[in-house]
This record gives structure tokens, C-alpha cells and sequence, in this order.
């Protein structure tokens, strides 16, 4: 089954353009390099607020489990962007993507 990962991030003052260019590049990297990585989204409100959503859909556990354990995988870089993170690990019941896989 198809794992759902949400991540909100809320930016630190005067962080947000630096957090969403680390953002696109660490999901383009996942896009092309991580097998059963199916697909990164980043998303922000309509009326901006200095969040960021990123949505990510994985073919299943084993696949986030590699992306986890590659060498120098580290979210570590966040601490000097982000004000607070919350993340939703789902199990996804319906999705035209996930049919695709």
C-alpha cells in the first residue's frame, strides 16, 4: 500500500525563500534518485503565513527505509529554517498516482 508522508513547516523570520529552495532541491533529488520515491509536492497557503506543505508518496515502508539509510541522509540542515514541523504518515487509500505504481 501507497505511504502518504505531510510535512507543514513553518519558517523561521526571514528564512522562508532559503527553506523552500532547500526544499526543491532535496524533493528533485528524492524524485530522481530514491526507487519508489512517486512523487514530491511542495505547497503554500493562498494567503501566505511563512508555511510550506510538502506532500510525498512512496510505493511502500521499504522504500522510505532506503531513502532514510542512504549514506549522509540528515535533516539536520533544518534547525537553521524552520520554526516548528509537523508530519503525518498515512497510509493512502485512494490516489491516481499511487494506481499508476
Amino acid at each position: 500500500m501507497p505511504i502518504g508522508v505531510y510535512i507543514e513547516f513553518e519558517a523561521l523570520p526571514g528564512r522562508f525563500d532559503g527553506l523552500m529552495q532547500r526544499l526543491r532541491e532535496e524533493s528533485e533529488h528524492c524524485m530522481r534518485h530514491d526507487e519508489g520515491c512517486l512523487r514530491m509536492e511542495l505547497a503554500v497557503p493562498q494567503k501566505p503565513d511563512g508555511r510550506i506543505m510538502l506532500i510525498e508518496l512512496w510505493r511502500d515502508e521499504a522504500a522510505i527505509e532506503l531513502h532514510r539509510n542512504q549514506p549522509g541522509h540528515s535533516h539536520d540542515w533544518q534547525k537553521d529554517y524552520i520554526a516548528s514541523k509537523r508530519v503525518a504518515v498515512c497510509n493512502v487509500v485512494a490516489s491516481p498516482a499511487a494506481t499508476e505504481a
